[in-house]
């Protein structure tokens, strides 16, 4: 016999056995991870419940079925059920080269089909995933939720251009990229109607893949929407104007830092458009939170899930008074960290005019015994308050024409609204409550050490001692 056909025919023998013997193994460890899943999930949100879980398993193939229901109530109440069709390696279906191939939808009941097909105009699934497994673990996944349009039978109208994404796991990270095309809301009834639009969403970003909680995790993410459109009208406040917004290049962003057990977040936003006959060239705000204790924030976390949990199975409202004595002890282990939240900038351009404005909160130097001291007593020993703002003058002299004469401010004369105006802002600046520097008006405020103080005098609050 040709040695080369021998030695062939090994090689296919041994490819097969390789196959087969790999196939077992990438099973048997997509069965594990597969079935596991549902548990984290549950331990993270425990008003989700794993109603059924069937898992079928072959050589080559399984199908894995899970039923889920959320909230409160019988666990077979709308039921949401999830069918996995997953080809084990190494060679899944005979097309690629990985540990698992997994094809995931959502299964949707006999009895809901009809409506289902009416809302996404064919009888295909809702929802549908790709995942490939990769022999280290690394997954990715390509997912879709198709177009839906929704008439309600009051009128209401919904029309989404679907989503569409990807996710990446892998190193100790998650990569994702969704998007959307569009978005429109319409409706309309005795009180006041509706519409808004929004065009082309995009969210992208990175999380660590911890086995820790959720809320903890370092990361970033940015959400782009090309255009926001939004008129609204009401007939049950009379004389109230229709409200009109058109916003574009709307885009944020986000950053979870976890350094040691400290826990910061730092958001952002911009956009530029008209609000009614307003233009506004530009619109910026960062806020942040800074030295989170994060076994404690994560702890508080779990409580208020636990809580909401046990107040759902025992069909009863948890006491308000253990509830409050909980969270006042997360609330003392948070003190010594001296955390702060603080709106580091908001910023709006108009016609060419700027104005800005800034202002932190927080506690420093305060211990978990301070925590017991009632709150007021706390905030002024150890709570601080700095802020500070400038802003044209014109935009002072309209708002305080517009809402300094109480309900008829707006109904007043132009010129006696001037006048009224600039009498106030005079003596709020000879009062040194207000800077006037140009065509801007200014303030600084703080609080600290129980001591408040405008523009760097110190002013004593009504009701208070005077300081010595």
């Amino acid at each position: 016999m040709n040695k080369g056909l021998i030695a062939a025919a090994a090689a296919v023998a041994l490819a097969g056995v390789a196959v087969v013997g790999g196939a077992a193994v990438t099973g048997s460890q997509a069965m594990k991870k597969i079935q596991g899943a549902p548990a984290q999930w549950q331990a993270q949100w425990p008003l989700m419940k794993v109603v059924d879980q069937k898992y079928q398993k072959s050589l080559f193939s399984a199908t894995h079925t899970l039923t889920l229901s959320f909230g409160c109530g019988a666990t077979t109440d709308n039921p949401i059920t999830i069918r996995q069709t997953i080809q084990h390696g190494p060679l899944p279906g005979f097309k690629t080269l990985a540990a698992a191939v997994i094809d995931t939808e959502i299964v949707v009941p006999d009895n809901e089909k009809k409506a289902v097909a009416a809302l996404i105009g064919s009888d295909k699934s809702p929802f549908t995933a790709h995942t490939v497994v990769g022999f280290g673990g690394a997954t990715s996944t390509s997912f879709s939720i198709p177009s839906m349009n929704f008439n309600a039978p009051t009128g209401e109208k919904v029309a989404w251009q679907g989503l569409s994404g990807d996710v990446k796991q892998g190193g100790g990270k998650i990569l994702y990229d969704v998007a959307s095309p569009g978005f429109s809301f319409s409706g309309k009834d005795e009180k006041s109607t509706v519409d808004m639009k929004l065009a082309a969403l995009r969210i992208h970003g990175e999380m660590g893949d911890s086995a820790g909680s959720f809320w903890l995790r370092p990361g970033t993410g940015e959400f782009e929407l090309v255009s926001l459109d939004m008129n609204a009208t009401s007939s049950a406040q009379p004389g109230m104007p229709p409200m009109k917004v058109a916003l574009s290049q709307l885009k944020a962003s986000a950053e979870n830092k976890l350094e040691g057990e400290l826990l910061s977040n730092t958001g952002k936003f911009s956009a530029k458009g008209t609000v009614n006959d307003v233009r506004v060239d530009k619109m910026e705000l960062q806020a942040s939170i800074k030295r989170i204790h994060a076994p404690t924030y994560q702890r508080f976390i779990q409580r208020v899930i636990d809580t909401s949990t046990a107040a759902c199975d025992m069909k009863q409202p948890v006491s308000p008074q253990v509830l409050m004595g909980q969270m006042q002890q997360d609330f003392a282990a948070l003190l010594p960290h001296n955390p702060e939240y603080a709106l580091d900038k908001l910023a709006v351009e108009i016609d060419g005019k700027r104005g800005e404005m800034s202002y932190s909160v927080g506690v420093a130097g305060a211990t978990a015994a301070d925590a017991q001291l009632p709150l007021m007593a706390l905030l002024m020993t150890k709570g601080q308050l700095r802020g500070e703002a400038k802003l044209p003058s014109l935009w002072v002299e309209k708002m305080l024409g517009r809402f300094g004469g109480g309900p008829q401010g707006a109904q007043a004369d132009p010129a006696a609204q001037a006048e009224m105006a600039n009498v106030m802002i005079t003596k709020f600046v000879n009062d040194g409550y207000l800077v006037k520097d140009g065509e801007m008006l200014a303030s600084k405020i703080s609080f600290e050490k129980g001591q408040l103080t405008v523009n760097g005098k110190a002013i004593t609050p009504p009701g208070a001692p005077p300081q010595q």
